[in-house]
């Protein structure tokens, strides 16, 4: 069978099981193959992006070094090395962000000098700019979109010794000739295969919430979202793949409960979190039995992420406080209206906000607000107006970032256009305490200053 080397460039050193790794690395174990995992997530000295929330005062205190260790300062490369050497790969896999390609490009070129393994590159960024990787000669396969039947076939090639030129979802270069090949149905996650947590550290599943470290696991009941905010590449994975149907799609209930069931007792887990882009975009059956079931089999605390404008119902906002829902992350992006209507294309006004967050209290929902500043365009009154709003809606937390003009988004190309960035991938990309923004109007400096003072504006 084939041995398959996961590598997971995760440069902020923010421990995180990403689902991608762990679902495909259990497809393949199914199957038979070998899996392992490269990870640089402990060998880095600096958290990057946990420390920057950390200054700001808007997230409790936990002393994360006692559990996660101050990184280990490895040299990455030496240990990368060693690695490879010593699981001798027949297919080396990078799961990869725009935060972590560039990471990623260095280990491409490693990967190259050490074994003659295939390099297969999947997940966001290939995806939306496959053509950087199609371009880069240490690359040899890229995966579009989801990689689930993709990656079993290919182990399944490379093992039988099978030409992987015309395997659905994967650019493939052969002999010089890029194939471009069709996309396969989506995942539909049956037969069910549970995720594999073993090939990664156990810190991975210590994370901070209110002030404790818990055991969380990570888990999805949907895919895809159907709206089309401009901050965001759902526009474009809608129209890649709207040949294979519905983008937004919903896991079995019965499935999703008797995996976090085996999870929960393998891994004496103590919190969920769903990774739902839009957890309540589901109907109200499906709701009501998700909560039977969920109260029934798990009975955890959970965390999901949802629309400001899902939570208007109240019965439905019950049922998320009896099926156990401690946490509710709301994008409200800006407390500005025009903006988030005009520029991030979400059309919620200040009022649904207003009544989203009211009904979340009534049930004695803890209530995340993300924000974002430094948005293009954006004045130091804006964010001032962000900052009032927020309070005015008395979220119990807030999760504020600096914006981010990710290759893909709408408003990178306006960026772009207005001269407010180079067109070219940035390193620091998606650091919370960092603008990549060179705007007339309002300084990097001062989006980073007012980053790091907005405690004491709410």
């Amino acid at each position: 069978m084939a041995r398959i080397l996961f590598v997971y460039p995760n440069r902020e050193g923010g421990p995180v099981i990403p689902l991608a790794i762990s679902i495909l690395s259990g497809i393949l174990k199914n199957s038979g193959h070998q899996t392992d995992l490269f990870d640089i997530t402990f060998m880095m000295s600096e958290r990057l992006d946990h420390n920057a929330r950390e200054k700001t005062g808007l997230v409790d205190k936990v002393d994360v070094e006692k559990i996660w260790g101050s990184g280990d300062n490895a040299n990455v490369e030496e240990e990368f090395k060693k690695k490879i050497l010593f699981f001798k790969p027949d297919l080396v896999a990078f799961t990869i962000v725009e935060n972590n390609y560039l990471w990623a490009k260095k280990l491409f070129k490693l990967s190259k000098e050490i074994t003659k393994a295939p390099i297969v590159a999947g997940g966001v960024f290939p995806t939306i700019v496959p053509n950087f990787f199609i371009e880069d000669n240490h690359v040899d396969l890229i995966c579009i979109g989801e990689g689930e039947f993709a990656i079993e076939e290919l182990a399944r090639k490379i093992d039988e010794g099978e030409t992987t030129a015309y395997i659905s979802n994967l650019i493939t270069k052969n002999n010089g000739n890029i194939i471009r090949n069709k996309f396969s149905k989506y995942y539909t996650w049956e037969p069910l295969v549970f995720q594999d947590w073993d090939i990664f550290d156990k810190r991975h599943l210590l994370k901070p919430f209110m002030g404790k470290m818990r055991k969380t696991g990570f888990f999805e009941i949907s895919r895809g979202c159907p709206y089309d905010c401009s901050y965001c590449i759902n526009h474009l994975n809608q129209q890649t793949f709207k040949c294979l149907g519905k983008y937004n799609r919903e896991k079995p209930i019965e499935l999703a409960i008797v995996e976090i069931s085996h999870m929960k007792m393998k891994y004496d887990l103590e919190l969920i979190f769903f990774n739902d882009e839009n957890f309540l975009t589901m109907r109200k059956e499906r709701l009501g039995e998700f909560r039977e079931k969920y109260v029934d089999r798990i009975n955890l605390p959970f965390y999901i992420q949802t629309r400001a404008d899902s939570l208007l119902d109240e019965e439905r906002v019950k049922m998320l406080k009896d099926a156990g829902c401690v946490t509710i992350g709301i994008g409200v992006e800006s407390g500005n209206e025009e903006i988030r209507k005009k520029l991030l294309n979400k059309n919620i006004s200040n009022a649904i906000y207003e009544k989203a967050f009211e009904n979340c209290h009534k049930y004695d929902i803890r209530t995340t607000a993300n924000a974002m500043i430094g948005l293009p365009f954006e004045t130091e009154s804006n964010i001032l107006e962000t900052a009032m709003f927020l309070k005015k809606l008395n979220a119990r937390s807030v999760s504020l970032a600096i914006f981010a003009p990710y290759h893909g988004t709408r408003l990178r190309d306006l960026c772009v256009e207005n001269g407010f960035i180079e067109d070219k991938i940035y390193e620091e990309i998606g650091i919370n305490n960092s603008s990549l923004l060179n705007m007339p109007q309002l300084s990097k400096e001062k989006i980073e200053e007012l980053y790091y003072k907005f405690k004491d504006l709410l």
